[in-house]
């Protein structure tokens, strides 16, 4: 059941608007899709970076749509009877609208917001089995939506204002206790959760990534910044202080409730003995709400580093350091984030989503020295995404491996060729020693040689790609998930 009101009421909540039209029009509900229009919904026809929305106002009107909403006027040919609301803040107005159409039914559940650029998924994953061991709880992920009933597949990291909005009403209506969404730096720029207001926010790092969005590492700080203010009075900002960034910004929380992550004093929850293998983490943290024992089979430092991060929120929203305990020892993967792939192989295999240079740098650097043998890496880097990273990706994976395997990523709209010359740069320079360079552009085949290179307490990893069900090229998306690929090929070693 959603809220129906006149256009009239709803002015009085959307910023900066005006309508042609009569404002006594009855609107029940708001999306900025036109194919998912209901009847009485208004279209929101946003002006995005490829297409103007307002391209599609006819096609929704022709679906049930009573008005629309845009940053300007109408194209040609829109008839005049359907209202029509400009404002000068569309994607601002959409938020709004979507709160007051969507609204809690009842309490609704306690809400954590994760940013930064790398964990965010893995953190996410960790509170949502904290959540089930604490009463229950829902997710968005950049893999999988979860409202407590059902999982659907991501469309992106953070959805639109209106398909957050509808996920919390939809968790209250179930007296879902909790929840937990990963906030994209596009989600805040563009106001898709400006609506919201949080009870804790986590921050992991900032590294770099999305400046062909964002232009600057300033500009992007400054958009994963807006997350914590939103978080409500007295609620917790969980701050991951091993980063330069978290450090500046747990140094701006005036005022605010900060509950800082690291390895050591002045970190307010830190190690305690820890043990870190190829078979995960063992040991104890040292929290403001006691000591909380870990279990996990995640592996590597930068993994300690998310449980702590999950652990904080999760005490933080006052759950039970027994459930929060119980909660990690029972996440055993995450799809995509150093997703072990075993078919009874003498060498380790993992995939991990790991697209940028310090992604890949804490990957790698967190693996080696868990292992015997040799570090195997393979990976690309995807099209019509920032340049600058490529060199420094390549660089990274030739310091730290042993074998690199250069391949094509999502090559979008570009040539795989053209990228591979941009990461060799990086490489090149780094093939001192004993260092194997192998160039093999078909993804499959380059698993396949680097498996062929792998012995005895060696190990792979497959990055870039991750959780990603599909490989892009020339306009063409074919099914190709890594750890299905992975797994086929190991099938027809062993015959």
């Amino acid at each position: 059941m959603t809220t129906r009101m006149t256009i009239g009421d709803l002015l009085s909540v959307i910023p900066f608007s005006s309508v042609t039209g009569s404002p006594e029009t009855v609107v029940g509900g708001i999306t900025c899709f036109s194919w998912d229009v209901e009847k009485g919904d208004i279209f929101a026809a946003l002006v995005g970076f490829r297409d103007d929305g307002r391209k599609y106002a006819v096609q929704a009107v022709e679906k049930g749509a009573a008005a629309v909403l845009s940053d300007g006027g109408p194209l040609p040919g829109f008839p005049t009877s359907v209202p029509w609301i400009v404002s000068g803040k569309a994607r601002k107005a959409l938020s709004a609208a979507a709160a007051h159409f969507y609204p809690p039914a009842g309490d609704a559940p306690a809400l954590a917001g994760i940013t930064g650029t790398n964990g965010k998924t893995t953190i996410t994953y960790l509170l949502r089995n904290i959540f089930r061991e604490a009463g229950g709880g829902g997710i968005l992920s950049t893999i999988e939506y979860d409202d407590g009933e059902k999982l659907v597949e991501a469309s992106r990291t953070t959805p639109e204002a209106p398909f957050i909005h509808k996920w919390i009403r939809k968790l209250s209506l179930g007296k879902t206790p909790f929840s937990a969404m990963e906030v994209s730096s596009h989600s805040l720029e563009l106001h898709r959760v400006t609506s919201l207001k949080f009870d804790a926010a986590a921050f992991t790092n900032l590294t770099r990534d999305h400046l062909d969005f964002h232009g600057t590492m300033e500009k992007y700080y400054e958009a994963k910044r807006k997350l914590f203010d939103l978080v409500k009075p007295g609620g917790a900002s969980v701050i991951n202080i091993e980063d330069n960034y978290g450090v500046r910004l747990a140094s701006e929380m005036d005022g605010k409730k900060v509950i800082k992550v690291g390895s050591s004093a002045p970190a307010d929850i830190r190690p305690g003995n820890i043990e870190m293998s190829i078979a995960g983490i063992r040991g104890t943290a040292l929290t403001p709400f006691g000591d909380l024992v870990i279990d996990s089979p995640l592996v590597g430092r930068y993994n300690l580093f998310n449980i702590l991060t999950a652990a904080g929120v999760a005490l933080s929203m006052g759950i039970s350091r027994e459930a929060a305990a119980l909660g990690i020892s029972k996440t055993l993967g995450i799809p995509g984030r150093l997703e072990r792939v075993d078919a009874g192989q003498e060498f380790s295999v993992f995939v991990d989503y790991a697209h940028t240079d310090d992604a890949l740098k804490n990957l790698l650097s967190n693996l080696k020295p868990l292992i015997k043998g040799r570090l195997i890496t393979v990976f690309g880097c995807g099209g019509n995404r920032d340049r600058t990273k490529r060199p420094l990706m390549g660089a990274v994976s030739a310091r730290l491996s042993d074998v690199v395997v250069l391949t094509a990523d999502n090559s979008r709209d570009e040539d795989p060729a053209d990228i591979a010359r941009d990461i060799e740069a990086g490489i090149t320079p780094e093939l001192t020693g004993a260092k194997k360079y192998i160039r093999e552009l078909d993804r499959r085949e380059a698993i396949r040689k680097a498996f062929a290179e792998a012995g005895r307490d060696d190990a792979v990893v497959i990055a870039g790609k991750g959780h990603e069900k599909t490989q892009t090229a020339r306009g063409v998306s074919i099914a190709f998930h890594d750890p299905t690929v992975a797994m086929e090929i190991l099938g027809e070693a062993r015959g």
